[in-house]
């Protein structure tokens, strides 16, 4: 049996990733980039997924065209398409128990807050369906910066809401921008990766 998830020693405060790390909702979100990219005939393989993790929709899209050489895919349609499946598919999406039980153990001790990749709309979705905000008391989303990750901008933002100095925050991630954002922030890393 695998151990409970740490929280590292006198961290003020506590900030989650939310898809793949908080909520088991990454092969949700490969089914709905499949089936935006579809109509070009393409598919978009877990492993190039998995390594674009915590990128904004509109830049992997954007990528996915350039990979491909759709020099006109609608990239709007695309994101569209995606979210709307996506929606229409929030049933399949589970916590991911080992890091909400952090979440649980933590609430009324420790400020913490949701930092993603993802965008306003899909993530209320998501953080609705869980009552997140029941244990946390912010959530900065793709449309919330301009310098995604793995720029360190949405945890920096974070750790100033959070009104906690980015080196006594911690960062729970699942992808390798992600850990590069945190890292660069100046804050601790917890890989989920290692303790799932």
């Amino acid at each position: 049996m695998k151990q409970l998830v740490p929280v590292p020693q006198g961290v003020k405060g506590i900030i989650f990733d939310l898809d793949g790390t908080l909520v088991d909702s990454m092969p949700l979100h490969l089914e709905a980039y499949n089936f935006a990219v579809a109509p070009y005939g393409i598919s978009y393989t877990q492993e190039v997924f998995q390594s674009r993790a915590g990128m904004p929709t509109i830049a992997t899209f954007e990528r996915i065209a350039e990979d491909h050489g759709i020099a006109d895919m609608d990239i709007e349609l695309a994101c569209a398409r995606k979210r709307e499946f996506f929606g229409q598919n929030l049933e399949k999406i589970t916590l991911i128990e080992p890091v909400a039980d952090v979440m649980r153990r933590s609430h009324g001790n420790i400020p913490m807050a949701i930092g993603t990749g993802s965008y306003r709309k899909t993530v209320d979705k998501v953080v609705n369906l869980f009552g997140l905000l029941d244990y946390i008391g912010h959530v900065v989303t793709a449309d919330d910066v301009t310098r995604h990750k793995p720029e360190p901008e949405t945890f920096l933002k974070c750790a100033q809401l959070l009104g906690i100095a980015p080196a006594d925050c911690v960062v729970y991630e699942d992808g390798d921008p992600g850990v590069q954002a945190a890292i660069a922030a100046g804050m601790q890393v917890v890989d989920v990766r290692d303790h799932l």
